[in-house]
């Protein structure tokens, strides 16, 4: 097997396992057993040990999760269209996992920041390079600058807080109650 496909595998089984569990609560052992991977190829392909699969796998989330909040701007002509776009994504996600797979950052955020140096980096990047996705989202449609980055951080902490409670109630309901809130915050008119 290739090394790439090892590490890949590593990384997907660390994803997988951080979101449901948090960064604490998911081990080294665990992570190798969940991967299949030989320990050996672990310790080579990853000499920082579970941070460095961590801070790996953040920096996976980081680029997939700006590429979906950019491929939804391209795809919907109106704000209003985008953020609701984005919320129904959001919304399958947790339903498609039964409520165990949070939003992973928050997970690792409140499991290690700011205890781990490296995971607070990770986790900082992964919010600036979200929170600028969605900033620009924002100017496309319209909003003012510093309206949008106010905005942009609205949602993204409407976001996660819905997702902590969704996860907690096991419904979308606090999402499905968040989102028309956020969408009185855009103009009417806000379309490409």
């Amino acid at each position: 097997m290739a090394r790439s496909d090892t590490r890949a595998r590593i990384i997907a089984s660390a994803r997988t396992l951080l979101r449901r569990q948090g960064y604490h609560a998911t081990g080294l052992a665990q992570i190798i057993e969940h991967s299949g991977a030989p320990r050996g190829s672990v310790y080579f392909l990853f000499p920082g040990g579970k941070e460095q699969i961590a801070v790996a796998a953040i920096a996976e989330w980081t680029v997939e999760f700006d590429r979906l909040v950019r491929e939804f701007r391209a795809e919907h002509g109106t704000a209003r269209a985008w953020v609701e776009a984005m919320a129904e994504h959001f919304a399958n996600d947790l339903r498609s996992s039964g409520y165990i797979e949070g939003l992973p950052i928050t997970t690792i955020t409140l499991d290690s920041v700011p205890t781990s140096a490296g995971l607070t980096v990770a986790c900082r990047n992964a919010y600036d390079v979200w929170l600028t996705a969605l900033t620009d989202g924002l100017l496309a449609y319209g909003e003012p600058a510093e309206r949008a980055d106010r905005l942009a951080k609205l949602m993204m902490a409407s976001l996660e807080g819905a997702a902590v409670l969704c996860r907690a109630y096991q419904s979308t309901a606090p999402l499905d109650q968040i989102v028309p809130f956020v969408l009185d915050q855009l103009p009417t008119d806000s379309a490409v």
